[in-house]
């Protein structure tokens, strides 16, 4: 097959998206260890199923391949579940950038350039690339496709597969985590499995040139591929949780959509002030806070800008900054979704967009019980409970955002893997809304931050209180073992409670009770602790908890303020506070 067409991609899309979703529970079981906390198939899974559900609607027989691209990156970004969801969204986005509106099809050479792109975008969406990961499946992939022979498109995806396979088998090599667990990377092999499906499916669709006995081959082929990368298999006891579907209006329609040409240097009235020199990165940084979807082109003396933003009189003034006016262009992107959108009324979409000052707080936990407690203790409207489906998405993240009907945000994450999720939802309403993103560690980081917020304050003061709060914390929590290995020079039996402090395991106990008055021990001893925070999950008694309280009142002299959390994975989680 000499080029790959639009509906064939989307069903080749559809076939990854697949392979992921069967095996989500394996790709969660390579980053669980050592506590049950890993969710990157799951997140994959939701990610690219939801992204291919939503193409499938709004895609039709004469969409092209460009416009097909568009819709499905969009998909992609706006379902991103935490880390590896969002980063797998930039590696297909990168995928499409050299796809260009006058393309009918994806030849091998632009397959090729494809692939290149993918490995570009997802580095640049990554502030510290780590190897070992996803990003150098993408990379090796890149940086080597164009070695091999490349007779066709079969050829070709193949050996990007076998790249894949190659680059997944090393990383334990290159990561130590993943040696020491003895697993390859989760968000590597998920990556691997999507582009499997993609082959899969193209050589079914080409079973006029395959037989039937040349199929098992290549399937067989592929799973010996597949076995010498993994060391390790598990079974996994996770459950997915279908995310539904809601409601959401399109954040790209709204606005004007602003195009302007200036000429450098150029003033047009001797009252205007001496124009600035024109520094390209720094034009394009300056004019993004004020909209996106930007595009800048430079020619001499000449710069024409696109960009969308609510504020259109902020980006003439950055733009009359280097240069005046040759040409001005400003269209009302609003009533034009009103035109295109005859069901959705004027009152309800500028209800939506109504905003208060008020200062309102978006915060995520890992259990309804938390959930409960944040709201009633805190009178928090806006709280995402991860408990059964996971990392929230940036789409859930941003409805969240949006719900709060205020232009003042503060959003607290109880989770790293949520901050890139969180960042992006943050991204998409800057126009509208300050949303400040504060990350944490656990959810006592959360509640201490929420003990200092004052209404009454204005939000940076919140914020610098909050993170001042949080600073002053030292955070760890107490896990359960699925499996028996050496972690951090600590030996870890399955079965075993173990501590883990600024994600990394200290210690392990074959008694809970023991593992926790160990990890407060490490705690407590740190100067200038005042008083020690405990969340407690939903299987522990009161009886070790009294215990508990009695240990760190007489050994250390400090009070403990006991929170009944309710959360599943976690048997606690604890913070002492310094002063």
């Amino acid at each position: 097959m000499k080029s790959i067409e639009t509906n064939l991609l989307i069903e080749m899309l559809a076939a990854g998206s697949k392979e992921i979703a069967d095996n989500f529970e394996y790709i969660n079981n390579l980053n669980v260890f050592p506590v049950p906390d890993g969710d990157t198939g799951t997140n994959m899974k939701i990610t690219t199923i939801s992204a291919i559900e939503n193409l499938r609607n709004q895609s039709n027989n004469n969409l092209s391949i460009f416009a097909m691209g568009k819709i499905y990156c969009k998909q992609l970004l706006m379902n991103a579940r935490g880390n590896s969801g969002v980063i797998f969204s930039q590696i297909i986005r990168g995928f499409f950038i050299p796809i260009k509106e006058d393309h009918n099809a994806i030849d091998v050479p632009l397959l090729i350039e494809c692939f290149k792109g993918a490995k570009e975008r997802a580095y640049k969406a990554v502030v510290n690339p780590v190897e070992g990961t996803i990003l150098t499946i993408i990379r090796e992939i890149a940086e080597q496709i164009e070695s091999f022979e490349n007779s066709d498109i079969e050829t070709t995806f193949k050996n990007a597969l076998d790249i894949g396979l190659t680059a997944l088998k090393k990383t334990p090599e290159i990561l130590p985590s993943l040696k020491e667990a003895k697993v390859v990377d989760s968000g590597g092999y998920g990556l691997c499995k999507f582009i499997e499906g993609m082959y899969l499916y193209l050589i079914n669709f080409a079973t006029n040139a395959i037989d039937a006995n040349a199929l098992v081959a290549i399937q067989g082929e592929i799973n010996k591929s597949e076995k010498e990368a993994l060391e390790i298999t598990f079974s996994s006891k996770n459950t997915f949780i279908q995310s539904q579907n809601r409601y959401t209006i399109n954040e790209e329609g709204f606005g004007y959509c602003c195009e302007f040409v200036i000429q450098k240097n150029f003033i047009t009235h001797e009252r205007q002030p001496k124009k600035s020199d024109f520094n390209l990165k720094k034009f394009e940084k300056e004019i993004l806070l004020t909209g996106d979807s930007l595009v800048v082109v430079e020619d001499n003396e000449i710069v024409k800008v696109h960009v969308h933003s609510v504020y259109p009189s902020l980006v003439f003034e950055v733009g009359q900054k280097y240069g005046e006016f040759l040409k001005i262009k400003v269209d009302n992107m609003t009533l034009q979704y009103l035109e295109n959108h005859p069901e959705i009324s004027t009152e309800e979409l500028f209800f939506k967009f109504n905003l208060s000052d008020e200062i309102k707080l978006v915060v995520t936990c890992p259990s309804k019980k938390m959930s409960e407690y944040l709201k009633n203790e805190f009178q928090i409207e806006n709280v995402i409970n991860t408990e059964e489906t996971g990392n929230p998405s940036t789409n859930e993240i941003m409805n969240q955002i949006t719900n709060s009907k205020s232009r003042n945000v503060i959003v607290l994450t109880d989770d790293s893997n949520i901050l890139l999720s969180a960042n992006q939802a943050a991204d998409f309403v800057k126009e509208r809304i300050n949303v400040n993103v504060i990350p944490s560690k656990n959810i006592v980081d959360v509640i201490c931050a929420c003990l200092v917020f004052d209404a009454n304050k204005l939000v940076n003061e919140n914020v610098k209180a909050m993170k001042k709060a949080i600073k002053k914390l030292d955070c760890g929590c107490i896990g359960s073992s699925i499996k028996t290995s050496q972690f951090n020079g600590v030996f870890v039996e399955k079965g075993d409670y173990i501590g883990i402090c600024d994600k990394k395991i200290v210690l392990a106990e074959k008694r809970r009770e023991a593992a926790i008055i160990e990890l407060l021990k490490r705690l407590c001893v740190r100067k200038n602790a005042k008083i020690v925070y405990i969340v407690y999950g939903q299987d522990v008694k009161m009886r070790e908890i009294n215990n508990i309280e009695k240990v760190v009142n007489e050994t250390y002299g400090l009070k403990c303020k006991f929170i009944d959390g309710g959360q599943k994975i976690y048997s606690y989680f604890v913070g002492v506070f310094r002063n």
